[in-house]
């Protein structure tokens, strides 16, 4: 099987094709049941299959390691690559040196939390350094740690070597997994670098600062030296500047160094290919921004767990399927898919149940994926003490450790039948109406605006609009050109330059709406309101809480929203909608030749007004949504289709429209369905079914 990939798409026997991949663990079934569990993967569909390979297991005791099977012969790694070869599937590889997979300490060797004490995560209390980290977490960049890891990967990569691809089927290479842990907070200062000029933290403070003069005068501080300084000092001299500088010092500087050293360590031991690494939920993926910057060469994936959450809702599967893919195509810039894509929980309960799947999948693919790894498709057990939650490591699998089917196996499987047979529907490209406009900052999933972001995202899908996510930061204004209208989740940090982008956008005669907070500082924390000044508008101090009964008053109807208001005073105008004492919730303001809204609260969508209500401010500007709907939910695509799915556990039949014309669909429970778009003439003959 030939295998390549572009920026956008993986490429399958010189043809655009979706990766579909199985997770199965040799380490936790007996050998003689390999060959049966990969021809359940083969049977179900897929085309790939993916492992971990456990430094923990391997490595048994410090300088003993066992890649051959000797101890124990389902530990054989070269036996089982080969197997897969024969098999005929392509191979995604993930070597650690954390693994997670609900293993003791996370996949890190118990003896080396034991014999290397020092290279846990730290914080500082009442003046001295102290563990804190939970599992015996160790600190990724300390250096007793990456000497381990050089000696683990040095083994490793000797068994794979033949295996990588073309010679042998392993076309993708996981670096670690599911970073950040816990030592975003670490303090270990070994680890930091502290004292040392090739330190870490030195490091970033020299070169975000140039001179320990500049980085006084921002903290109104006088520093000695870059290499003495110590993050309890920062917080000292200024808390808000030094989180700021925290993150930006750990998601920008700290991790992509880490994936730097990691794909040394490979490439040292003579393997190039393909690196990959999983953000472990869509917002989590804002956490590789600085990382996908420095290390263009690392192709990000995000795990979808909907089961996290309760059972599959529309919500959650907006959040999973479609925010998701569209995070990273639109604003990562990288080719959407899933390292764990659900197919069963860890506990027994919430049960996942196989029809819910079934559409999981399409939802998925429809939504723009390109990839999916099934986590986890065949169960097993743990060795005594290797589990963390104990010996039995079934998860609900579609397979068990000895290849038997259960009901999610034939749903998967269906699944896969089905988006071959739409091929062409579920892979074409989205039709967008919205753009959405992101943060970029550092350690964005730590802050409130994250989540005003998919929540945004849901309530214009709720409301009938496609939207597509932009980096309003990071693009140029001529990319933010292209777009009819913007709408930019803001706080209260914005930079100069960014404030003035978005005015740029609106003078030229863009739609451009506002919304959670008129921003009032910069990058630096320092005060900045060229919006204000602009707009020749003022806002007032601000705390961004739920508030119970706030509700925004706009043509005598009274809608919930759920958060506190920022105070803000407009010409009266401009005001199209006030809250209960008549302060301004709401304002349209005329900009060059575009239009400004301002909407300066978080949205949320607890009710289906909340997505009238977005309707109706929108209309104010003349965008209108092209879809409507109140049960199923469309994703309309280039070559006039349109993909409707139904994710509730009863039958749905409703009256949707599309650009204008309207279309019966009849849909069984957790179906969906493809609609070929048609004139006015030939729709009232034809009604679309499931």
């Amino acid at each position: 099987m030939q295998f390549n990939r572009t920026e956008m798409e993986f490429i399958i026997d010189g043809k655009k094709e979706l990766l579909l991949c199985g997770e199965i663990h040799y380490f936790r079934m007996p050998k003689e049941n390999w060959s049966r569990v990969l021809d359940g993967l083969k049977e179900s569909g897929c085309n790939a299959v993916a492992y971990y390979v456990p430094w923990h297991i391997h490595a048994y005791e410090e300088n003993k390691l066992d890649l051959s099977g000797e101890t124990e012969e389902n530990l054989n790694l070269d036996d089982w690559i080969t197997l897969t070869e024969e098999k005929g599937l392509l191979g995604f590889i993930r070597i650690g040196p954390y693994v997670y997979a609900e293993s003791t300490d996370l996949g890190v060797p118990s003896w080396f939390s034991s014999n290397y004490p020092d290279a846990l995560v730290k914080g500082y209390q009442n003046g001295q350094y102290v563990t804190t980290g939970e599992v015996n977490f160790v600190s990724h960049n300390h250096p007793a740690f990456l000497r381990a890891v050089e000696a683990w990967y040095a083994a490793v990569c000797a068994v794979i070597k033949t295996h990588m691809y073309p010679a042998g089927n392993i076309v993708l290479l996981q670096l670690c997994n599911e970073i950040p842990g816990e030592d975003v907070d670490d303090r270990n200062p070994v680890t930091l670098g502290i004292g040392r000029e090739d330190g870490l933290l030195p490091g970033f403070l020299k070169e975000k600062y140039q001179t320990v003069a500049q980085l006084s005068a921002c903290y109104r501080h006088s520093f000695d030296n870059f290499l003495t300084i110590e993050p309890h000092h920062l917080e000292q001299a200024d808390a808000l500047l030094a989180q700021a500088d925290h993150l930006e010092f750990y998601y920008d500087y700290y991790y992509p160094r880490y994936f730097q050293t990691l794909r040394r360590m490979v490439v040292q031991n003579g393997i190039e290919t393909s690196f990959t690494h999983n953000a472990y939920n869509p917002r989590a993926l804002s956490l590789h921004y600085g990382n996908r910057q420095e290390n263009p060469w690392l192709v990000l994936s995000v795990d979808c767990y909907y089961s996290l959450t309760g059972q599959l809702s529309m919500k959650n599967a907006t959040y999973f399927c479609e925010f998701g893919a569209e995070y990273m195509r639109h604003f990562l810039k990288c080719i959407p898919w899933v390292a764990e894509q659900e197919c069963g929980y860890w506990f027994d309960e919430p049960i996942v149940y196989a029809p819910e799947l079934y559409l999981w999948n399409i939802w998925t693919m429809a939504a723009g994926y390109r990839g999916i790894n099934m986590y986890l498709f065949a169960g097993g057990d743990n060795r005594p003490g290797d589990g963390f939650y104990g010996t039995n490591h079934n998860w609900q699998a579609p397979l068990d450790g000895a290849g038997n089917k259960s009901e999610r196996f034939y749903a998967i499987q269906r699944s896969f039948q089905d988006i071959e047979k739409d091929r062409e529907a579920i892979m074409a490209p989205l039709r967008y109406d919205i753009a959405l406009g992101i943060k970029n900052d550092a350690g964005l999933i730590w802050k409130t605006v994250a989540h005003d972001g998919d929540e945004t995202f849901y309530q214009l899908k709720k409301a009938g609009f496609m939207p597509k996510i932009l980096d309003f930061q990071g693009e140029d204004l001529s990319v933010l050109q292209e777009e009819s209208c913007l709408w930019v989740v803001s706080d209260e940090v914005m930079s100069h330059d960014n404030q003035k982008k978005l005015l740029q956008y609106a003078a030229a005669g863009g739609r451009l709406i506002i919304s959670g907070r008129i921003p009032t500082r910069d990058e630096k924390q320092q005060e900045c309101r060229v919006l204000e000044a602009a707009l020749y508008i003022k806002t007032g101090h601000y705390e961004n809480k739920a508030q119970d009964q706030q509700k925004l008053c706009m043509e005598e109807q009274e809608y919930d929203i759920g958060y506190s208001v920022q105070p803000l005073m407009t010409a009266d105008s401009e005001r199209i909608a006030t809250d209960r004492n008549g302060h301004t919730c709401a304002a349209l303001c005329r900009y060059g030749k575009g239009q400004i809204l301002l909407l300066p609260f978080p949205q949320q969508t607890r009710f289906d007004a909340n997505a009238v209500l977005v309707k109706k401010l929108l209309a104010l500007m003349e965008v209108m949504p092209q879809t409507e709907a109140e049960m199923v939910r469309i994703l309309p695509k280039d070559g006039q289709v349109s993909i409707v799915l139904n994710p509730h556990p009863v039958a749905v039949e409703e009256t949707i429209r599309i650009k204008q014309q309207v279309y019966a669909v009849s849909l069984q429970p957790y179906s969906y369905c493809v609609i070929e778009e048609v004139n006015q003439e030939e729709q009232r003959k034809k009604g679309i079914t499931s």
